[in-house]
This record gives C-alpha cells, structure tokens and sequence, in this order.
C-alpha cells in the first residue's frame, strides 16, 4: 500500500491524474485503477472528480496528514536501517583492554573527535573472551586486544598496531621481587596463575609456549579460578603463592601486594591488535582504525 500512499500525495499536489501520471511515468488508465484500489482497500472515497480534475474528499484531507507522517517516518527509518546495515552509524562501540586504553585508544580517539565532532563513542572495558562475543553479536565496532588474534581473523578484519614486551606480577615476598629484570629460566619452579579460556583464550597456551621456547621447561598452573577481569588475576598474585606472566601496558594497575618486573627474554612479546567486522566499516571506524595503526609498533 506504500505505493499506492505515494501516488495518491502527488495525485493531490497536481490536481490532475493526468499530470500526476506524467510525473509518475505511468499511463493514467494505471493510475485510475490505483487510485481505485486504494479506495477499494480504504472502503471508502478519498478523491473525487471536478471540472478542473480531482480533489480530495473530507476524508481524503485527512488521509493524506496521516500518509505524510507515515511516509516521513518509514523513509527516515530506511535511511537509518541502511546506515546501520553499511556500518555508517553515527556511534562507534570500542571494545577494550582498559591497561591498553590510555596508550593505544586515548590518542587515537581524541583525533577522531576533532575529525567527527558529532560522533558519540561508547567505550567497553571487556576482556578478550567478551570482546570476541560481542563482536560476533554485533554489540561493539572495534575491539583491541593482545590474544586471541588468529581465532578472529577467521571471520573478522584485524590489524596489529604494536608489539610490545613480557612482564612478571610477583607477589611482594616472591625471592625475585627486588630484581630489575628476570628471564623465564628463573621462573621454572613458580607455579603460574591459569587463567579461565572464556576471559582470555589462548593465554595458557601463551604462558606454556613461552616457558617452553625461553626457560626450557614446562610450566606448572595452579587450580582454574573465577577471573573476569585483569585486575581480578593480579590481585590474586597477591594473595597466592602463583605467578603471573603479562604485557608491559599492564604495569600502569596499581595493586596492593605485588610488583611487577620486565621479563629479560627479549623475544617474549604480544601483538597488540585491532579486529572489526568485514564489510562494515563506515568512515568514522576507517578513521580509527586509520588513527590507530598510524601509531609506530614497537
């Protein structure tokens, strides 16, 4: 009937149904029987004819305010839907790693406000498991993470924007505490914190390979515990007897009980990147992922 409501607003500004056919490029015979379905539909007369041509009825005057209105509305809604179904939504919805944010995301969002100053960006603090998730369920834009990278790169666009290195989260009495820097030979007879595949996938596995590839040992993980967040697994360093091997940004948490020391073995590192859904990237997440990646790796 969206057709029909079209015709019958311009039937109504030309006055003719011959004009309004020519404008409509359709012959007036078609119009006609438009028209005379629209009524049909209605059950009742919305035009009537005049020695000049037509006019609307009472009811017609009516008709066509309301037709207005839900013409108004329903285009408006298809514009919008086709923004959000292209990704040209005027929000982004960023999903990180909050020890990340200040060096990665601060800079880089702060020159996408200047460049879209109408923009509303909406900033998630999730860990890698709730990023993956919410990008799957299109809850968020952009994720920045350190793990996970070759699980999403199946089904999403990614990115590395930095490499950056280990460090150790000890617990204050740990005998290495005071070091300035300790290599993974030395931590062969820690125990070290596991962390759950649902917060962090593939973390463990991080942990064993790196134990592997520079202390020439397999590592021993305490008993899984409930972690939802970063801070959760270093504050458990403090009140435990395990470990926690990470990335340097993580150094900027101020935890009670626990210090944390560069890792020595250089070559120990994690890609910082960014991962987007495929075929919807609108101008402003080009420009932040523009933003994002024009930042030196290190």
């Amino acid at each position: 009937m969206l057709e029909e409501f079209r015709s019958f607003l311009v039937v109504l500004e030309e006055g003719s149904l011959r004009r309004a056919a020519e404008r409509l490029h359709v012959s007036q015979p078609s119009l006609t029987r438009q028209m005379q379905l629209l009524e049909h539909d209605l059950g009742g007369r919305v035009l009537e004819r005049t020695s000049a041509g037509v006019r609307p009825t009472n009811a017609g005057l009516a008709l066509a305010e309301k037709v207005r209105a839900l013409l108004g509305y329903y285009d408006s809604t298809v514009v919008e839907a086709r923004k959000i179904v292209r990704g040209e939504t005027q929000q982004l919805r960023i999903g990180y790693l909050v020890s990340a944010g200040r060096e990665y995301l601060d800079p880089a969002v702060a020159v996408i406000r200047r460049w879209h100053p109408q923009l509303k960006i909406k900033m998630l603090n999730l860990t890698t498991g709730e990023q993956i998730i919410a990008l799957r369920r299109g809850e968020i834009d952009l994720a920045l993470s350190s793990l996970g990278k070759e699980l999403l790169s199946r089904d999403f666009y990614t990115r590395k924007i930095a490499t950056v290195p280990s460090m150790v989260v000890l617990p204050l009495t740990h005998p290495l505490a005071s070091e300035e820097r300790v290599s993974f030979s030395q931590l062969k007879n820690d125990h070290f914190l596991r962390v759950p595949d649902t917060a962090a996938p593939g973390y463990n596995q991080k942990i064993a390979e790196f134990c592997r590839r520079f202390g020439k040992f397999k590592p021993r993980f305490g008993a899984i515990r409930e972690i939802t967040k970063l801070t959760d697994a270093v504050s458990a360093v403090g009140n435990e007897e395990e470990i926690l091997v990470s990335r340097i940004f993580d150094s900027h948490l101020k935890i009670a009980n626990v210090v944390m020391v560069p890792i020595a073995d250089t070559e120990a590192t994690w890609d910082v990147f960014i991962a987007w859904q495929r075929g919807k990237t609108s101008g402003p997440l080009r420009s932040l992922v523009d933003a994002l990646t024009a930042k030196p790796a290190r």
